[in-house]
């Protein structure tokens, strides 16, 4: 008997969103993401956190993409997510929380909010959130630039340093074949795979300064055929 799908209550641009997908489609488990109304947000009125990624197994919630990803892990271990070793494991989460706290804000951001082109097809994608009534559709690309000026203005001046994240992620790594010279996949390369393989796969502007990293690009190859192309949580 098959069983359900996960429900991934999900904005498509969100790293994090992104981050969970990319790690159901690496064990391999079904799911159906669930677009939530940018504003609204009535689909997830039982969270008090008000807050995506959030999924939903068969009744069982689970908030935020770390607490998503150790959820999964110890529910659904193959093929694993972390290291059995201790020292690895530890070293793979910390790994983690920098693809979460710092690459994420000065690569992602930088790229989907402060080039113009791109920041348009973002909140293109918002616009085919099915709850969204004509009204939102017409209000929402009017009322972004304003809501979100702070967050634009930031990624804007955050441009300038993709160079030295990129340099950053390279260092970190080494010499492979998975970040922290881990011989297998971990959640942190399926953190970082997840945002830098929608900036590719999106082919959003400015791609070619991913591409033409080469350690970049070999890591993104190895991971692919395990996971998902960054289209994952994009309607079409």
């Amino acid at each position: 008997m098959s069983r359900p799908p996960i429900k991934l209550y999900a904005f498509a641009p969100s790293p994090y969103v992104q981050k969970v997908a990319a790690i159901l489609d690496f064990k391999q488990l079904p799911y159906a993401p669930i677009l939530v109304h940018p504003t609204k947000k009535t689909e997830i009125a039982f969270s008090r956190r008000k807050q995506v990624p959030i999924i939903d197994d068969g009744g069982e919630i689970v908030e935020d993409s770390t607490e998503i990803a150790l959820y999964l892990e110890a529910k659904y271990p193959d093929p694993p997510l972390l290291p059995d070793d201790r020292a690895a494991r530890a070293q793979v989460l910390t790994a983690e929380r920098w693809i979460d706290d710092v690459f994420t804000a000065r690569f992602y951001a930088p790229f989907i909010w402060g080039i113009p082109a791109n920041r348009e097809r973002v909140l293109a994608s918002f616009l085919k959130t099915p709850s969204l009534s004509g009204f939102d559709r017409i209000a929402l690309p009017r009322f972004a630039g304003v809501m979100m000026r702070h967050t634009i203005a930031q990624a804007q001046s955050d441009l300038f340093r993709l160079p030295a994240i990129l340099d950053e992620f390279e260092t970190r790594l080494g010499s492979g074949p998975y970040l922290g010279e881990q011989p297998q996949p971990s959640v942190a390369d399926l953190a970082a795979f997840a945002i830098v393989s929608v900036v590719t796969d999106m082919d959003f502007e400015g791609a070619e300064r991913v591409r033409e990293r080469r350690a970049i690009a070999e890591w993104g190859e190895r991971l692919r055929p395990v996971t998902s192309p960054g289209t994952r949580v994009f309607q079409p």
